[in-house]
């Protein structure tokens, strides 16, 4: 069984378009990791500035009892 040579450039065709369809799918899926990065940047800046305020303010706490602790101690004589 010999396959004419129509038969190969249909054979062929439908191989470029199944190449051309994964290239096509391959795209949008860089695109999505794009976009999905790009968020992923978003939050962990977020969760960068969420850490460090809250660094900021139990030292700002910290702080503020150890004055209360010096008050008391030093004016309930």
């Amino acid at each position: 069984m010999t396959a004419s040579h129509e038969d190969l450039h249909r054979d062929i065709g439908r191989m470029e378009g199944r190449l051309d369809a994964m290239e096509d799918s391959l795209d949008r899926m860089a695109t999505a990791l794009e976009r999905i990065d790009a968020r992923l940047a978003k939050i962990e800046t977020r969760e960068s500035a969420r850490r460090g305020a809250f660094a900021a303010l139990t030292a700002l706490v910290s702080m503020f009892s150890a004055f209360i602790a010096w008050a008391v101690s030093t004016f309930s004589r």
